[in-house]
């Protein structure tokens, strides 16, 4: 049956079900990404290669000296991953920082570069993505349905490899344009 053409009641309660099933904590996969050592690193990777090949608008930095800045919000199994690899690291020509924030700190998570988005409950999730919407700041995670529930990039173990998923609207409103190399990086996960 075609939900288009379907009785008034029936297309209500799919849309329902559809909300419900973008609003609701979700359940997560078996496991994430970021809770293995090779799956932090492969994250990481991307994070970086994601930092050298996005171009930020020039109002998503304070000043010409101003750092490029990388937050973790929420979980800290990236922390140590993300430090090391940023250290001595330049993107553009700018010193790197490290940050965590958390989800009070939403004014500086807006002058971050980058928002990494670890382990929390659904509704602070979200929380977070309307809170930074429309600010360039690429949000990055391995939630389940980030990408579809209005975060950037998603990462996901898809059968041994790793599956990127993009929302391009969102990078849209943020005013983040991709260069053509950003999906040169490939790697298995095992």
């Amino acid at each position: 049956m075609n939900i288009r053409n379907a009785p008034s009641p029936l297309r209500f309660l799919t849309r329902f079900l559809l909300l419900l099933s973008l609003t609701a904590p979700g359940v997560q996969a078996a496991v994430q990404l970021s809770e293995t050592p090779l799956g932090r690193r492969v994250m990481v990777d991307y994070i970086v290669h994601f930092a050298y090949h996005l171009q930020w608008p020039v109002n998503a930095f304070d000043n010409r000296n101003a750092p490029f800045r990388v937050c973790l919000m929420g979980g800290d199994s990236l922390s140590e991953p993300l430090q090391e690899r940023l250290r001595n690291q330049r993107i553009d020509g700018r010193r790197t920082e490290f940050e965590k924030v958390d989800l009070k700190q939403m004014l500086r998570a807006r002058k971050c570069q980058i928002v990494v988005l670890g382990p929390m409950a659904r509704a602070n999730l979200l929380k977070a993505l309307v809170a930074l919407e429309y600010f360039p700041v690429l949000t990055v995670s391995d939630a389940e349905r980030f990408a579809a529930t209005g975060g950037m990039i998603e990462f996901a173990d898809s059968g041994g490899e790793v599956a990127v998923r993009m929302n391009k609207t969102m990078l849209e409103k943020a005013e983040l344009k991709m260069g053509t190399s950003l999906f040169r990086l490939g790697r298995e996960v095992n």
